[in-house]
């Protein structure tokens, strides 16, 4: 009897969570901010595939959200070390401007993203070096409360200038908070 009743009120719950959902607005207007790690590929110009070693690094995000669809944002970005197997250690920090566009509104929301920006790159070897940066990609936000949750993207980075042929590709995860 207590088995039933449990599953009984559980049905209940799951059938009132839509609408609950409804009432949470997670596409509203305003500030978030967003702090997390990345996981940084090499896809550099000329280097054999599997030379370097993954990069471990961190980012921050700092956006306002114009509409339930768009929103802007600056960041910076670490990729962590590129190691080869010589001992060249090169690592990239990213300033970028990116506009987001979300295509749900609801609980989880996938957005495709696009930026510029600047980066540095340094290594063991030279001194450092910096150039334009575009970027392009993809994410997926999901809303644990109407106010923070985690997040997923993939970006590639496409270097020019100095850093021509330095691209990467970025694995980000994190946290958000809207304000």
């Amino acid at each position: 009897m207590k088995l039933l009743r449990f599953a009984l009120a559980t049905l209940g719950l799951l059938g009132a969570m839509p609408t609950l959902a409804q009432n949470l607005d997670y596409g509203r207007p305003g500030m978030f901010a967003q702090l997390g790690g990345v996981a940084s590929f090499e896809s550099f110009d000329g280097a054999p595939a599997g030379l370097f070693d993954t990069g471990i690094g961190a980012s921050g995000h700092i956006g306002f959200r114009l509409s339930p669809e768009f929103a802007i944002e600056g960041m910076v970005e670490y990729s962590g070390d590129f190691v080869d197997a010589s001992g060249i250690d090169l690592s990239a920090t990213l300033l970028a401007a990116n506009a987001r566009y979300y295509m749900l509104p609801g609980r989880v929301q996938p957005y495709v993203t696009t930026g510029i920006g600047w980066a540095f790159a340094s290594t063991n070897l030279i001194s450092d070096e910096s150039g334009f940066v575009s970027r392009f990609g993809g994410g997926l936000d999901f809303y644990i409360a109407e106010s923070w949750g985690l997040t997923g993207e993939f970006a590639y980075n496409l270097a020019t200038g100095d850093l021509d042929g330095l691209d990467y590709m970025a694995l980000g995860w994190g946290v958000f908070v809207r304000f």
